[in-house]
């Protein structure tokens, strides 16, 4: 069922209905088992929450959704690309916050986790980009 709700959400958020995808998110989330298995695959089911919240608008409850993505443990294990993309997502967050010294917190540790990216990923370049017109600002 929580793959259903998982599905159902992306759906949803491919739509832009962001409080219909924001609930079976949480739904799919509610049906997890707790942190204990590596594979469980947690991560996948927190990220589209926290994007679907950051879409909406909500971005104190994307915020929390992203925290929580950087402070599990064994539940990101093989999913380092969304963790990594997690805080540039919190630089985001935190840049229209107008909160500069975390949004450049969180890009410098993005851009550092993706230091040897390939050229070209968009967030990297994006990431690069805001540091610079933050960094510029102060």
């Amino acid at each position: 069922m929580r793959l259903y709700h998982s599905l159902m959400g992306m759906i949803e958020l491919k739509l832009e209905n962001f409080s219909e995808a924001i609930e079976y998110f949480n739904q799919a989330l509610a049906l997890l088992p707790s942190q204990y298995d590596p594979e469980d695959g947690q991560v996948l089911f927190i990220e589209p929450l926290a994007l679907a919240y950051y879409k909406a608008g909500d971005y104190d409850k994307a915020r929390q959704e992203y925290e929580r993505i950087i402070h599990l443990t064994t539940g990101r294990l093989f999913y380092g690309d969304i963790y990594a993309k997690s805080f540039y997502m919190l630089g985001k967050i935190h840049e229209e916050a107008k909160m500069q010294p975390q949004a450049i917190e969180h890009y410098e540790k993005f851009l550092d986790l993706w230091k040897d990216a390939d050229p070209g990923i968009a967030e990297v370049e994006d990431a690069k980009n805001r540091l610079a017109e933050i960094k510029k600002t102060l």
